[in-house]
């Protein structure tokens, strides 16, 4: 029997969603894929071991995007951020990596391995996902995906942070994308809230490859695809592993809702106008997401004390549908 997968009412074959301990709540936030290449985590590991043991090529690696980083470690040095490092590659960055480093990271971390596996995800999985968002959206989504804008992320949820028996791995949020593909090494940790029940979280099983959706997919879809709020809590004492594929729109693509029966009173001015581009969209959400991983400090007169969702949720909705996520439920 071909396994499924099932955002809303429509169901597509080569995904599961059998998962028992997910809340059936979930179901029209969350999809279960069953991979057919098992994510690199040994490969990743070694990876991780190998930049935290050489500075000097962590050092190199970061040089190819200088503004913001690949190797991020700023948990080492900051106890109230979320608590992990992370790598952060994309097509065009790999694609830069000096090849006396790409040599030493293939010896000491199977570079090479794990970029295969993310094109393999892409190849797989990418269109068959738009093309199950587009029947939920009722319009085509993969024309606002021809750049290939996506990200490749590594994380590490390691206990070697500043804060080492702190549960924020990562802080609770909603993608800026279209969706992410989360691929998890067995280790539970990662927690998707039910839609219906604000601060309330259901735990995903460490074993499971999960798709969540974010803003761009419910803008465009005019909130027929719900997008997840979700958190990652740490074990102390316990290294854990992600792989995550993030899909975005092109950058230059206006966020509004695709079909013209949307409630204009739903979403806010700004996005039923057209002032909203995905570029614009995703510098916004970045200032705060960067703050949450220690990894950006605000700017003047930014207060601290806001969840992430909070500003995209004012930006998002019209003041008549305002739906503030909890914002002294950071974590």
């Amino acid at each position: 029997m071909d396994p499924v997968a099932t955002f809303g009412s429509e169901k597509f074959t080569s995904i599961q969603t059998d998962k028992p301990t997910a809340s059936t709540s979930l179901s029209q936030a969350i999809s279960f894929l069953q991979p057919t290449v098992p994510a690199p985590f040994p490969a990743i590991r070694h990876l991780f071991n190998h930049l935290s043991a050489h500075p000097s090529d962590a050092a190199l690696l970061n040089s190819i995007y200088p503004s913001r980083g690949i190797f991020k470690t700023a948990a080492a040095n900051n106890p109230c951020s979320d608590q992990k490092f992370t790598i952060d590659l994309s097509p065009r960055r790999a694609a830069r990596i000096p090849p006396d480093l790409a040599a030493r990271l293939n010896t000491h971390g199977d570079l090479d391995s794990i970029l295969r596996f993310f094109s393999h995800t892409v190849e797989t999985y990418v269109q068959l996902i738009l093309d199950m968002l587009s029947k939920i959206a009722g319009a085509e989504l993969a024309p606002l995906h021809s750049a290939q804008n996506f990200n490749f992320r590594l994380c590490d949820y390691t206990p070697a942070t500043a804060a080492p028996e702190s549960s924020n791995g990562c802080g609770a949020h909603t993608d800026y994308g279209t969706f992410s593909i989360i691929f998890q090494d067995g280790q539970a940790g990662l927690e998707v809230e039910k839609p219906d029940e604000p601060g309330a979280w259901v735990t995903i099983p460490g074993d499971a490859t999960v798709v969540l959706c974010g803003w761009c997919a419910l803008i465009l879809s005019g909130d027929r695809i719900q997008a997840a709020r979700h958190r990652v809590r740490r074990a102390p004492g316990i290294r854990r592993f992600s792989a995550v594929l993030f899909v975005a729109p092109d950058l230059d693509v206006v966020l509004r809702p695709l079909k013209g029966d949307s409630d204009r009173r739903s979403f806010s001015k700004k996005v039923m106008d057209g002032w909203v581009s995905v570029r614009w969209f995703k510098e916004v959400m970045g200032k705060r997401w960067r703050w949450r991983e220690g990894n950006e400090d605000l700017e003047d007169g930014e207060r601290d004390d806001i969840a992430q969702d909070e500003d995209v949720e004012k930006l998002v909705w019209g003041p008549r549908t305002l739906k503030l996520s909890n914002p002294k439920f950071p974590f």
